[in-house]
Parts: structure tokens; sequence; C-alpha cells
């Protein structure tokens, strides 16, 4: 089905100023018309009434006055009146239709009073425009005529002047009221922005209308409550940490005093197992933690990402250049970090490192050939404790941490964490360096 009219703006602001636009702009149009027609309309029909009457007046009197005082009466009409008479021995000449809307409403008044049509025409006298219409008198026809300047009216420029400073004043005035009513509504967007990223926002201002200050102050108290209920979970959670660590001590401490006979493969298990679960309690208080903005310095990303990689084997890294970005440096070697550690964890193959240096910020490529993320599963995996089935289990090593730490850093800090499919197999995760609008999925297409 064919739409009829455009969507509506997607922004408050941009519908609340299109609708003061209507509002006031069909305001202005009535208020326009009803001037016009109770007010110029009837002025200028009186006007141009009586501008008829003088001129059929004063060619009938012309003809009835003697021959030699009819170029005084003549002199005195053009002084006095700036009205020209001609008789038909002295016709104005090259006439033409000239469009004036105070003329065309004179021609009717005209043709009321002579009773026939009545079509004035013009010409140029002097670099002055006239005005001319033929009367019928009882000795002949008699031309009568006035200059332009005698109705000393411009309606389109006077229609020119107002529309503009109506269009003016109703722009402005709309632009004004709507930021008014939406300023106190992008402040909580942004605040709110702000909670879903991990940051502490200001308090909102808790003023103006009544409806807006009672939204900031709830919105206040639970901005409170959130940040109160995060930092009960991280005592929470480091309370936990104390409390299990100190029974895993004592386990540790019994393991090696168990008698020697014991079984080394036994020993060995229980080693692991008391080390996975100090690793699992330590990313547990780690996610607990405010991971929140840092500040941002000027680094080196070239040899940040070399000091990352270090001498871990299987990891592919050729710099290419110096790219230096302000960052959170501490919340960019983690995030590296964990990525890293991820992608050699799932991948047997070597994992290689890109650093792609754009003018909006770069992004940072960290390649495996791995066995590949599930389209469905992108978003999934970045929650806490959530793992694939499959090669991604507990036996592997992953406690489901790593990406939901990785991207709460990367939110906080104003990055983007991307997963893709790589071309051949494996995956590809991107640090999106400065937040880019949401694209369709990045797919290596290098064939390696």
């Amino acid at each position: 089905m064919t739409r009829l009219f455009r969507p509506l703006p997607k922004t408050i602001f941009g519908r609340v100023l299109l609708t003061l636009v209507l509002s006031f702009g069909a305001f202005a149009v009535t208020t326009v018309a009803a001037i016009v027609h109770y007010a110029l309309i009837p002025v200028v029909q009186r006007s141009t009434e009586d501008l008829a009457a003088l001129m059929e007046l004063s060619a009938h009197t012309l003809v009835q006055l003697p021959p030699d005082i009819r170029e005084e009466y003549r002199a005195r009409l053009l002084d006095e009146y700036q009205l020209r008479l001609r008789t038909e021995d002295q016709p104005p000449q090259e006439l033409r239709y000239y469009f004036f809307p105070y003329v065309t409403r004179l021609s009717q008044s005209l043709g009321e009073r002579l009773r026939r049509p009545v079509r004035m025409t013009s010409n140029v006298i002097d670099n002055t425009r006239w005005f001319w219409v033929d009367i019928d008198t009882a000795q002949g026809t008699v031309w009568a005529g006035f200059p332009r300047n005698r109705i000393n009216t411009k309606p389109m420029a006077g229609l020119l002047v107002i529309s503009g400073a109506a269009l003016w004043l109703l722009i402005v005035t709309s632009a004004v009221l709507a930021r008014r009513m939406t300023l106190p509504l992008t402040r909580l967007s942004q605040a709110a922005e702000a909670v879903a990223k991990g940051r502490s926002p200001d308090p909102l201002p808790e003023n103006g209308a009544r409806e807006i200050a009672s939204l900031a102050r709830q919105f206040n108290r639970t901005s409170q409550q959130v940040r109160e209920l995060l930092a009960d979970r991280t005592v929470l959670l480091a309370g936990i940490s104390h409390d299990l660590r100190t029974p895993l001590t004592r386990l540790r401490l019994a393991l090696e005093m168990l008698p020697e006979q014991t079984a080394p493969a036994l020993a060995t298990r229980m080693e692991q197992d008391i080390e996975e679960m100090n690793q699992q309690i330590a990313q547990a208080v780690e996610l607990g933690r405010t991971l929140g903005t840092g500040d941002r310095h000027d680094v080196e990303l070239t040899r940040l990402i070399g000091e990352v990689v270090g001498n871990r084997p299987r990891l592919r890294w050729q710099p290419q250049g110096a790219c230096v970005r302000a960052v959170n440096v501490m919340a960019l070697r983690r995030i590296l970090g964990n990525l890293l550690e991820n992608a050699l964890r799932y991948s047997a193959g070597m994992v290689e490192i890109r650093l792609d240096c754009t003018p909006d910020g770069g992004a940072i490529f960290v390649l495996d050939r791995g066995p590949g993320i599930p389209a469905s599963e992108r978003k999934a995996v970045f929650r806490p404790f959530y793992r694939l089935e499959g090669s991604r289990n507990r036996r592997t090593g992953g406690s489901g941490l790593g990406l939901a730490v990785a991207r709460q850093l990367a939110v906080a800090n104003g990055m983007e964490i991307r997963l893709g499919n790589r071309i051949g197999g494996g995956t590809v995760a991107s640090v999106h360096l400065a937040q880019p609008e949401p694209t369709a999925e990045f797919t290596d297409d290098s064939g390696s």
C-alpha cells in the first residue's frame, strides 16, 4: 500500500517541533487570512470605488468645460490628484495589459459604474508606469490615467516581508519551545545510557514542570539504588571470595601433607581442581568490581599490543607503523588479554593479531582457527557464566566470565567488541576503539 504521508521524525524534539510549526503555521495563515478579508479588502474596495468615481466624474467634467480652461483643469487634476486626462485625439501609446491586484479591483469598480466590462491597460511614460481606462462621454472618449506611485503600495514586497518574518518567528519560537520541552528528557536519556554503561551520572535537576521534576526525582532514586546494589554486590563477592579461599588454602596445605604413597595422579588432579576453583573465584570477583570509566591517555597502540602479546606461544603479530590513540590503557590491556586467552584456549593453531589504524579510532582484530561461534550465540556468550556446548565447556578451562568482563570494560570506556566468523573457519573478535554505528558483523575476507 502506497504511503500517503511521510513518516514522523524519530526524535521527540523533531515531533514536538513539527507539531508546533504546523499549529503556529495554521494560526498564522488564519490570522493573515482574517486580516486580509476583514480589514484590507474593505479598505481596498472603498479606495477603488472612490478612485473610480473620481475618474468618471473628471472625464465627464472635462468635456463640459470650455476649451480655453480645459488645460488648466487637467493641470490641477494632475497636480492635486495625480490623475491625467486625454481626449481621443491624444490617446496614450503602446498600451498593454499589466497585472496589478489593486488595478484588477479598480477595474471591477469602474465596470460597475460604467455598466460594461473594463480592463485597464498600462504603459511607461518617463520611466513611470501609468494605468489607463477609456471612458465614454457625450462628446467622445476620454482616457483617464494615474501613475503607479499614486497607489504607493507594494503588496508582493509586503507579503514577502510578512511571510519571512512570520516564518522566522515561527521556526525560532517553535525550536525554543520544543527544546525547553525535550531538554529534560534528553538529559534523562543520557543519564540512563550512562547507568546502562556502568557509570554513575550526576543527579538530574529536579525542577521544571511537575511531571518532569517527578520523573527526575524517581530516576535519581533509582540510580542511587543501582549504585548501592552494585556496591553491595562487590562487597558480597569479596566476602564470598575470602570465605571460599580460606578452606581452599587449608585443602592445599592438606594436599601438601599427604603421605608419599598417595597416587601422583590423584594429587595432581586435586591440585588442578583447587587451581581451577581459585581462578573461577578470581574471575567472579573481577566481574563484581566497579569496571567504570577510566582516564584516557594517548598511547602508541603498536607498542601496547606488543607488550600484551609478549612471549606467548602461537601468537602472530606483525607491527605496521605507529598508531597513537587516546584510550584507557588498563582497560584495553585487560580486554586484549581476555580475547587472546579465549582464542588460544579454543584454537590449536596460530592466533593472529591485526591493527587497523583509522581516523575514527581504529580497531584491533584477534583471529583464530577454532570451531567458531554460531550467529545465534554471539550475544549470549557475553553473559556471565555462559558457555557454549561442545568444545567450549568446563573441561577446556572456560568459566564463562572472560568475555563478560571484556565487554563490560569496553562499554564503560567507549569501546565495542564484535564477534564474527572467519572465512575458512574460526572466529574474528574485534575491539573498536570508537564505537561506530551498528553494522553487519565483521567477516574476514583476507583468505588467510
